[in-house]
């Protein structure tokens, strides 16, 4: 995992790691695009760009509250409060500073409709001369001549925190409703920004932390999130019902399960018998078979490949099916008894 904040570095690191040992898995961070697509083609497994994955989620948040909520839940610390809901509103955005984080704001925001207004002081080294007002956002003048009174969200993206907070402050003075977005570049002032009572703050650390320990702790997980991001605002609700109604209101624990001969033995020699076991079965609980796990498949992975996003309970189970949960604490280690002890499984069965 390379994750020092020079692309070039980590473009040297994940380049030497491959030519060392071709098979490993590499993860790098990358804030610009030509290191991603330098570091994409040798084979870098995942490649992060803190600046193109919080516009994503901004931008799945307007297309699908409900999504951006089940991405946020999944990704979260284990047993932490569930986040509430988040709900940006459609109309004119003003994004002040055209930098990589702009840039992939304002792309994003064309992808879902949403019209924007650039602030820009630098626009001739950045590239946005003819489509923005000059300034920085800090002006009361620049921001109404940019129509913050009209405009329905701001995002504050600048590489100054001090600039940020002042652009957000001074836009809620001319325009109290506005939806607000600020780029938070130093960890040190998490106090300020959380005082500033923003709807929503951008940390590369926490981004990229996040993103990371989806992939190392369930590697399943990624491909989950992948498949839901386009999905609608009522498909997600619907998941975000159910998941609620299991795990509570806390964020869950999520864990991969193949069933083989390692990670599941009881299972896979059943299987390997011929019999029968659907998924509902599995998930029964072996102390009180007439109660469920408090846990929801988020996710099967066929041996053919063939993915399926929660799949039916009554769907039969094969060997070398993998089964992505989401649930309660100690969920995981009563299953457990169930994939490794015989009279467990036939219990439940």
């Amino acid at each position: 995992v390379a994750l020092t904040d020079d692309d070039h570095i980590n473009l040297k690191i994940a380049i030497t790691t491959k030519l060392l040992h071709p098979g490993i898995q590499v993860i790098c961070r990358a804030e610009t695009h030509d290191a991603q697509d330098n570091m994409a083609s040798f084979g870098t497994d995942r490649i992060i760009n803190p600046y193109d994955t919080f516009a994503q989620r901004l931008a799945m948040a307007l297309h699908s509250p409900g999504t951006h909520l089940l991405y946020e839940w999944l990704t979260g610390v284990p047993g932490s409060p569930l986040p509430s809901p988040l709900y940006p509103p459609h109309g004119t955005w003003i994004v002040c500073g055209y930098g990589r984080f702009g840039k992939a704001i304002q792309q994003n925001l064309d992808t879902q409709g949403i019209p924007t207004v650039i602030i820009e002081a630098n626009p001739d080294v950045t590239g946005c001369r003819d489509f923005c007002v000059i300034g920085r956002g800090t002006e009361a003048e620049t921001l109404r001549a940019a129509g913050v009174e009209q405009a329905v969200g701001i995002v504050a993206g600048t590489d100054d925190d001090a600039n940020n907070l002042s652009i957000v402050m001074t836009a809620a003075q001319l325009n109290p409703d506005l939806f607000m977005v600020a780029r938070q570049n130093k960890c040190d002032n998490d106090e300020i920004f959380q005082a500033a009572l923003l709807d929503l703050v951008m940390q590369r650390s926490e981004i990229i932390a996040r993103d990371i320990l989806a992939l190392l702790t369930t590697s399943l997980l990624d491909d989950f999130l992948q498949l839901i991001r386009d999905k609608d605002n009522d498909w997600a609700n619907e998941k975000v019902s159910r998941l609620t109604a299991v795990v509570g209101e806390s964020v869950p624990d999520t864990w991969l399960v193949v069933l083989d001969e390692h990670q599941a033995p009881a299972v896979h020699e059943w299987l390997e018998a011929g019999h029968v076991l659907t998924l509902d079965e599995l998930l029964r609980d072996a102390r009180d078979a007439e109660e469920r796990l408090a846990c929801v498949t988020l996710m099967m992975r066929r041996r053919s490949g063939d993915m399926l996003l929660f799949p039916d309970g009554r769907l039969e189970l094969e060997c070398g099916d993998q089964l992505l949960f989401a649930g309660s604490a100690g969920v995981a280690r009563r299953l457990a008894w169930v994939l490794f002890n015989h009279n467990a499984l036939r219990y439940v069965q």
